[in-house]
Parts: structure tokens; sequence; C-alpha cells
């Protein structure tokens, strides 16, 4: 966590800058390149890290850009943590994961939400499940979190690999995961989800 310290209304200020900037570039599908590059512009923006600059040393505000903002903006994207409401669009949220996991009949239990990668635990009348999701990118991570939260159990997770609009994953690479996803005796479902207006947003001048 950044040593920075930005009093409440400036961050507000800076967070909707950097969040619709975000979305205006699809920020998820940017190459690290361009992440790398926006960070610096970011850290020019009379908006943004010039007026940080006066709160803190330029390596804070760059950790804090990235380590702060930009952490929680994906978080955020999936309708987790306290920055959703900076957002003016977001994916559906955890039930739409557990949908496509399992079916409607299932529900989120309550505060299983974790991070780091995202899953939650799905209840269905005396039944559970682990939910493990993320991008392709992370696949790795999250079948190796379906492993060790069920400790070989295969048939107590799903893991869930989302795609969005203007992100493809190739046959070949679904055929891939899913194979891997034998090994741990999990099933991987693939998922494309579409932003929805958030309504958990609420506008800077409210």
């Amino acid at each position: 966590m950044a040593a920075l310290q930005l009093p409440s209304q400036l961050r507000d200020q800076i967070l909707y800058t950097m969040y619709s900037k975000a979305e205006e570039l699809d920020w998820e599908l940017l190459s690290n390149g361009k992440k790398t590059e926006q960070y610096r512009q970011w850290v020019d923006d009379d908006e943004v890290g010039q007026v940080m600059l006066r709160h803190g040393a330029e390596k804070d505000v760059r950790v804090w850009l990235k380590d702060v903002a930009m952490k929680e903006y994906a978080r955020a994207q999936e309708g987790i943590g306290s920055y959703v409401r900076y957002l003016p669009n977001r994916f559906k949220g955890t039930q739409e994961i557990v949908n496509a996991a399992l079916d409607p009949s299932w529900i989120v239990k309550p505060d299983s939400v974790v991070i780091k990668p995202n899953r939650c635990t799905a209840i269905k009348d005396a039944s559970s499940r682990l939910v493990v999701w993320g991008r392709p990118s992370s696949f790795k991570d999250l079948f190796w979190a379906a492993l060790t939260a069920t400790k070989g159990g295969g048939d107590e997770a799903v893991i869930v690999v989302t795609t969005r609009d203007g992100e493809n994953i190739s046959d070949a690479d679904k055929l891939m995961q899913k194979e891997i996803g034998v090994r741990g005796d999990f099933e991987v479902v693939h998922l494309n989800r579409q932003m929805i207006p958030n309504p958990d947003y609420v506008p800077l001048s409210a």
C-alpha cells in the first residue's frame, strides 16, 4: 500500500479522472507497454500526478497510481470493493459467474467473495462449491487456487475463464485449459461478458 495520503475530495476527483480514461482506453486489453506509457501520462497530468505531488514524492505517486488506483479498478469492474462507485460501467457481478459455472439455482454465499484470484462459495440447499474466475492470462493462478482450496477434491470447484467484447480466446486454448482442468478434476467453463451501467455508480457531483 502506498504511503501517500490524499484529501478525500482530491482522491475522488483523481479516481473519477483516471477511471474515465481507463474505460476509454479499454484498460484490461492494453499491452504492458501501453499501460506503462499511460502511467507516465498520468504522472504528468495536471489533474492527476501533478496535483498529487503536493502531497508526496513522485515515487509514492507512481506506487499509488499502480498499486492502489488501478489495482482497485480491476476489482471494481467485478463489483468488488469500495471503489465500485467510481465506475460508470461494470460487469454484472458474482452471481453471473456462478450462473455460468453451475446454474441459476445456485447462489453466492454471503460474504464469501475474496480476491487474488477472484473466488467465492456457491451454495444450493446443503451443497457448496468453490467458484474461481479470471481472465485467460490468469489461468495458472486460477487452477492452483482451486487445487489448493479443494486439496484435490476437484468436484468441489469450477474454474470460469472470462473474456469481454474485444477479447478472444482460441478454440485450441479453450481445449488446453479444459484438459488441464481434467488433471485436477475441475470443470472449466468459458464465459464472455458485457459491461452494464453500474447500479452502484455515484457521480462526482453527488
